[in-house]
């Protein structure tokens, strides 16, 4: 990779942190500006775009969780993200097919919140049985959780589809796995599958862990980064936790 694509590599991650705090603001009940307006106070758009991209289904945390309206020119950026930043085709390898199926989340919660997504065409949709190919064997669950915890973003109410399918019928390996992640003080992986976790209880799935307390746990020793604290606001919102 060339410098100027490392460069433009931590210019998007930097956006996209910076996204994602302002997501996680509205959890704090401050106001949702929008995906337009984040867009449009950046000095490089394209990389604004990325942001969304990188940041994925989780652009529509506030909509989803919280009722915030999703207005006509947020969908134009979440399709502009798109066209900048092609989705993978042939999901040939595990970076692919995890970027294949959080890709297809995004359009999913698109298409449900505003009747339209991406073009067909623009979106590759992953087969289902590529869901378990994703995860690998839930026996291995050291990896498989790994796995899971890069899957995050689908770890939201009306995304639904195999992958989450897949996460729910094995929650004792998913309780493992976060359990372990909090041991080694691998908080970022134990905040993503504390969402994982967080969904499945609010779905009604008993797991052999409090969730509360899992979510609390991360949050006292977790930091602040905006990624990691947008995901315990996911989680903590679906467990009726007020926000900290």
């Amino acid at each position: 990779m060339t410098t100027d694509g490392r460069i433009a590599q931590l210019s998007i991650a930097d956006a996209a942190a910076t996204l994602a705090g302002r997501i996680l603001d509205a959890f704090h009940g401050d106001e949702f500006t929008g995906l337009a307006d984040h867009v449009d106070s950046c000095a490089d758009q394209v990389v604004a775009l990325g942001a969304v991209r990188l940041v994925g289904a989780d652009v529509f945390a506030p909509h989803l969780l919280l009722s915030r309206p999703l207005a006509g020119r947020d969908v134009a950026v979440v399709a502009d993200s798109f066209a900048y930043f092609p989705a993978v085709g042939e999901p040939d390898t595990h970076e692919r097919r995890v970027t294949a199926w959080r890709d297809w989340a995004t359009a999913t919660v698109l298409t449900r919140l505003a009747g339209t997504g991406p073009d067909e065409a623009v979106v590759f949709a992953p087969p289902p049985d590529t869901a378990s190919a994703v995860l690998g064997p839930a026996d291995a669950w050291q990896q498989w959780s790994v796995h899971v915890a890069q899957l995050s973003p689908l770890a939201l109410p009306e995304v639904g589809g195999p992958v989450v399918e897949a996460v729910g019928r094995e929650g004792k390996a998913l309780a493992r796995g976060a359990v372990r992640a909090v041991l080694r003080r691998d908080y970022v992986n134990a905040a993503r599958l504390a969402r994982w976790v967080a969904l499945l209880s609010h779905s009604g799935t008993r797991l052999p862990l409090d969730p509360v307390l899992l979510v609390e746990q991360i949050r006292l020793h977790g930091g602040t980064g905006p990624r990691l604290l947008l995901d315990l606001a996911v989680a903590r919102h679906q467990l009726g936790i007020e926000p900290a």
